[in-house]
């Protein structure tokens, strides 16, 4: 059996060809417990996001923005379907807090908000095949976080990230919604994390970003971490 895989279709990168994906690679974590530490960072990050005049209208934030045009580009209407970066934006700046529902989501919640770019996660535990992302046939299964009852489709050609092994969706719309195939939990122990990069986000802000997620998941949550940079030459990794 080869070992898994996460790859990217070469699909997103024909159309694409500026994006880039960070993927961290997590064994063997500890992500149960509450972490004060974690807590603060996370507070820090909220308060910067209220305070940033420049996000005042945040669907033109440019690292926003680039994305809302990425969707449209995938035929899903931002407004309807909105980024994950940018739905993490609006609630943070209603003034609401974020929940700490355990370590891992907390940290990617913290660099997502410190670098304004989407970050995503999947639990790997129960992955049948290569874990991919790009475009769906339109079989796929995809079931909602939270409510696994609720199962649809995605359209074809919307970029998926997907299980091949059995068609389950981990996330629609690219970086929109998360399934509950690979929800992170707090007995999760081995997990992919997914960093995300558009212009006008540069490659050295993109790496830095990516080097803070691995200090904060040693620090916070052990075991160990490995990154690849995923892109045009590399579309793959082992998970």
């Amino acid at each position: 059996m080869h070992p898994l895989r996460f790859c990217i279709a070469p699909e997103v990168f024909e159309r694409w060809p500026e994006y880039r994906r960070y993927t961290l690679v997590g064994k063997g974590l500890d992500n149960a417990g509450d972490d004060p530490a974690l807590l603060a960072l996370l507070r820090e990050a909220e308060l910067e996001v209220r305070n940033d005049p420049d996000l005042e209208d945040y669907k033109e934030y440019p690292s926003i923005a680039s994305w809302r045009s990425v969707f449209r580009d995938m035929g899903l209407n931002p407004n309807k379907f909105p980024p994950s970066i940018a739905n993490l934006i609006r609630r943070t700046r209603s003034g609401k807090d974020l929940p700490f529902i355990n370590r891992i989501v907390a940290i990617m919640n913290i660099i997502s908000l410190k670098y304004r770019t989407p970050c995503g996660g999947d639990d790997l535990e129960g992955l049948k095949g290569d874990l991919r992302l790009g475009p769906a046939k339109g079989d796929e299964v995809f079931t909602h976080l939270g409510n696994p009852e609720a199962v649809e489709n995605p359209d074809p050609g919307e970029i998926i990230l997907h299980d091949t092994g059995n068609g389950r969706v981990f996330c629609r719309g690219w970086c929109w919604k998360n399934g509950d195939p690979s929800k992170i939990t707090t007995v999760t122990n081995h997990v992919a994390l997914h960093l995300d990069s558009l212009p006008p986000l540069g490659g050295a802000t993109h790496k830095k970003a990516m080097e803070e997620m691995v200090g904060l998941l040693e620090n916070h949550c052990g075991g160990g971490v490995e990154a690849w940079l995923i892109e045009p030459g590399n579309p793959c990794c082992e998970v």
